[in-house]
């Protein structure tokens, strides 16, 4: 199945069954779903493709055909991270150049990022460099690994994150305060993919405890700031793709949080919209639930 009929089936099931509702806390699902058998739980890897569990070798080799892969992260999970870091050595041993998009850069940190990679500067002036204890609470040692092994590789990384100025006049609509370029974008947001709105609307019911700088409901803000963020990462990595995929060892592999990626409905909705690079969705299971939606990712690393 190509990625845009895979997309299209998603988005299609999705309008015909309301594709999901949900509260804060608990995700139901009306998408098919895989109910795992126990000896398949206890595997780490499981093709949602296939229908199997798979080994680490096998989905590389399911990959390799793949110029884009998209990688969905559960943020500060030590396992994901590991089996990620594996999967890049794998890649590399195959000889392949591993571009690595990420959402924990913006694009203006693109020069800092390859200096790191051609080694003009260590792992530890990178994290000061970008005041990453200032940025996130997130784990450096995590991604640190990563990007090391992308080093060692001879591969590239790069930032896709927009920043947090831009998403601040999205929120507010802050029109007058934006630029040609943030105006264009702004104006050609599309706001209206309803599968992706349920999926992501009931993790913003906490708006109703911040206190609201618009006359707009708060979840309606954050949603456009949502969309803009799956969007700019898109379009940042549609530019890796164009200048950067230049022979069939070239991969892009694109890292952000799993809801940016799940389902097809972020980061490679918008990207597919401009490139028909086949891709492929990795993403992330708990052990604790026995049932995956079969529309949720082309493989999940189960933890």
């Amino acid at each position: 199945m190509t990625k845009h009929k895979y997309i299209k089936q998603g988005v299609t099931l999705a309008i015909v069954s309301f594709f999901f509702s949900a509260c804060s806390s608990t995700q139901t699902s009306l998408s098919p779903k895989y109910k795992l058998t126990n000896e398949q739980s206890q595997k780490s890897l499981f093709s949602l493709k296939k229908g199997k569990s798979i080994s680490l070798d096998a989905l590389v080799i399911e990959t390799e055909k793949y110029p884009v892969i998209f990688v969905g992260d559960h943020h500060n999970t030590e396992e994901t991270h590991k089996f990620f870091n594996s999967y890049l050595q794998e890649l590399a041993k195959k000889g392949y150049k591993i571009h690595l998009a990420n959402e924990w850069f913006t694009p203006e940190h693109n020069k800092l990022l390859k200096r790191y990679t051609d080694g003009k500067i260590s792992s530890e002036e990178l994290k000061e460099k970008r005041g990453w204890d200032k940025f996130t609470s997130m784990r450096w040692d995590l991604v640190a690994s990563l990007y090391k092994t992308v080093k060692d590789s001879s591969g590239r990384l790069y930032g896709v994150n927009i920043s947090k100025e831009s998403r601040k006049k999205i929120s507010l609509q802050q029109i007058n305060l934006m630029n040609k370029d943030e105006k264009k974008f702004y104006d050609e947001l599309d706001t209206h993919v309803s599968a992706h709105k349920n999926l992501i609307m009931p993790y913003f019911n906490h708006c109703n405890k911040m206190p609201n700088k618009s006359h707009e409901p708060c979840k309606e803000r954050m949603y456009r700031v949502q969309v803009s963020w799956d969007t700019f990462m898109a379009k940042q990595s549609l530019k890796i793709a164009k200048n950067e995929m230049k022979t069939n060892k070239d991969k892009l592999i694109v890292f952000a949080g799993a809801l940016h990626m799940e389902y097809g409905l972020g980061i490679p909705l918008r990207f597919s919209r401009e490139n028909n690079l086949p891709s492929y969705i990795i993403s992330n299971h708990k052990r604790s639930s026995d049932a995956i939606d079969v529309q949720k990712a082309d493989a999940v690393f189960i933890y």
